[in-house]
């Protein structure tokens, strides 16, 4: 026998310094959600090198998406990154990102994650 509670997979490719806009539908009621969505380091390729500064280090937060709620009913919200929140995911990294939240009873669920790659034009 055996449990399994992880989240879907949602793997993001985007262009750095684009902006980027996407919507994901949940067959829930989301009303009252508390959504948090980090995009943070899994890997460094070339530290110190090609623009990665030592500061950067696996584990460590790089930016957030801005998530919209379009239709708590529905489960329907909006993400989005700012050209300048894209001009941070340098493409000499490696990101992961996760979308978790809290329900109304305080329940804790991480449901969605993956990677994020940024690539040059």
């Amino acid at each position: 026998m055996k449990f399994t509670q992880l989240p879907g997979t949602l793997d993001v490719e985007i262009v750095q310094s684009d902006e980027v806009s996407m919507s994901v539908d949940f067959d829930r009621d989301i009303t009252g959600y508390q959504i948090e969505a980090p995009i943070y380091v899994a890997q460094v390729f070339a530290q110190g090198v090609g623009g990665v500064s030592s500061g950067t280090a696996v584990g460590e937060t790089v930016t957030n998406w801005t998530v919209s709620v379009t239709d708590a009913a529905a489960g329907t919200i909006a993400l989005g990154l700012t050209e300048a929140q894209t001009t941070l995911l340098l493409p000499s990294v490696s990101h992961r990102w996760f979308l978790r939240w809290v329900d109304t009873s305080g329940y804790t669920r991480t449901v969605l994650s993956g990677s994020m790659v940024s690539r040059s034009p």
